[in-house]
């Protein structure tokens, strides 16, 4: 009897398993579609809602930021927070003294953001854009990529790509600061197997790559949350691809790195 009595339960609870799994390929498939500049525009959509209440924007820095931050910035310097979102960290420095600017590809995002500078009696200037093709407004002394960012650039080519513009951009003795998401286990994905088939039928301009992750989407905006996580030695080389150097490096739960020219 007490198999029948699971029965009722089991029955859906494994169909929701199987829509699940089926969802999660079809986004899989969906993403391997688009082309680089779509994807990044679907990026881009992903986190225009994200930590939009005025408690997130103003909640801080996390522990693992204030122990990096305390340890690598000077007080005099003149930071980019690199995908600086609705401001929380942006405004957190600014409250510690920091001279600050923000850059974010998410245009609601940064013009909720200036609101939250205006409501705080602060100031900063944000910009708008995608790292790999905007104008960087001059020289800085730190570039930091916000909470998982640098995670968020589609292509390890792209990546190092992106540090060279940010190195040519930095002051004598500069700082480049990435949080990264660590790989918990390196094997062969067969999701990203089944977005890499797509782009080649497709003939797309995007190549995924091992460590690509999509998850489902929510919302009624074309959305693609993606990030690459980091199997060991793979930031170290995308540095040193870039001609620079890693001057501190921490896996834990989260992965955090100093590079220099």
């Amino acid at each position: 009897m007490r198999g029948w009595r699971k029965a009722p339960y089991n029955l859906p609870w494994g169909a929701a398993r199987a829509f699940e799994v089926a969802s999660r390929a079809l986004m899989y498939l969906a993403a391997g579609t688009l082309r680089l500049q779509d994807l990044r525009e679907a990026i881009a959509n992903a986190w225009e809602k994200f930590g939009r209440s005025e408690e997130e924007i103003l909640s801080g820095l996390m522990p693992w930021e204030s122990a990096l931050y305390d340890r690598f910035l000077k007080s005099e310097d003149h930071i980019l927070v690199l995908g600086c979102g609705t401001g929380r960290d942006v405004i957190a420095l600014l409250k510690l003294g920091y001279r600050v600017e923000g850059l974010d590809v998410a245009r609601r995002a940064v013009a909720l953001a200036r609101r939250m500078l205006e409501k705080e009696g602060l100031q900063a200037e944000l910009y708008t854009g995608p790292i790999e093709t905007v104008a960087l407004p001059g020289s800085f002394d730190v570039f930091t990529f916000s909470w998982f960012c640098y995670c968020y650039i589609p292509q390890a080519d792209t990546r190092i790509g992106v540090l060279r513009k940010v190195k040519a951009h930095l002051t004598p003795g500069g700082r480049i600061l990435i949080s990264y998401v660590p790989a918990e286990r390196w094997r062969r994905s067969r999701a990203i197997g089944l977005t890499r088939f797509m782009t080649r039928l497709t003939r797309s301009d995007w190549h995924p790559e091992r460590g690509d992750v999509i998850d489902l989407a929510a919302g009624d905006r074309p959305a693609v949350p993606f990030k690459h996580v980091f199997r060991e030695g793979e930031l170290e080389h995308e540095a040193r691809a870039a001609g620079l150097t890693v001057v501190f490096h921490e896996r834990r739960d989260v992965g955090t790195a100093v590079l220099m020219a």
